[in-house]
C-alpha cells in the first residue's frame, strides 16, 4: 500500500463509524502522516483547539450525529484558517445534498473508496495552490 511513506502532514480524520476510522487510520499512519481521530464534530473542534501544532488538513465525514461535517467545518475554518478539506461519504447524493454541503464542495471521495485512491485524493487536497472547502 505504500506510494511514498514520507509524508509529514497532520490530518485530523473526524468519523463516527470505528471501523471506518481504524481503517483510514492505519492507511494514513503507513505512509507516514501524522493522524488526530476524532468521532465527531464536538471531538473534532475540541482536537484543533488543543493541538499546538499545524493541522494541513480534515478529513470529516459529512452525515455524523449532533453536527454535520460541513457545520463542523465552518467552525474549523475560524480557528484554523488555512485548514484543507476533504469530506467523505457513504450516503447516497440526495443525503449528502440534504446535508447542504455537496453543492459547494470541491473536495470529495466517496465511500467505499481503496487506500490508493483515498491517498491519492488526499495528495490532491494538500498540493493544491488554494485551500478548497
Amino acid at each position: 500500500m505504500a506510494i511514498d511513506a514520507n509524508h509529514s502532514e497532520t490530518i485530523l480524520v473526524v468519523e463516527d463509524e470505528l471501523v471506518v476510522l481504524n481503517l483510514v487510520t492505519d492507511i494514513l499512519k503507513s505512509e507516514g502522516y501524522k493522524v488526530i481521530t476524532t468521532r465527531n464534530g464536538a471531538e473534532a473542534l475540541q482536537a484543533a483547539l488543543a493541538h499546538d501544532c499545524p493541522i494541513d488538513l480534515v478529513l470529516t465525514d459529512i452525515v455524523m450525529p449532533g453536527m454535520s461535517g460541513g457545520e463542523m467545518v465552518q467552525q474549523l475554518l475560524l480557528i484554523r484558517p488555512a485548514l484543507r478539506v476533504l469530506y467523505m461519504s457513504g450516503y447516497t447524493k440526495y443525503t449528502v445534498l440534504n446535508h447542504g454541503t455537496l453543492e459547494s464542495v470541491s473536495s470529495f471521495i466517496w465511500k467505499p473508496f481503496s487506500p490508493e485512491s483515498l491517498l491519492a485524493k488526499i495528495r490532491m487536497v494538500l498540493d493544491a495552490t488554494t485551500a478548497p472547502v
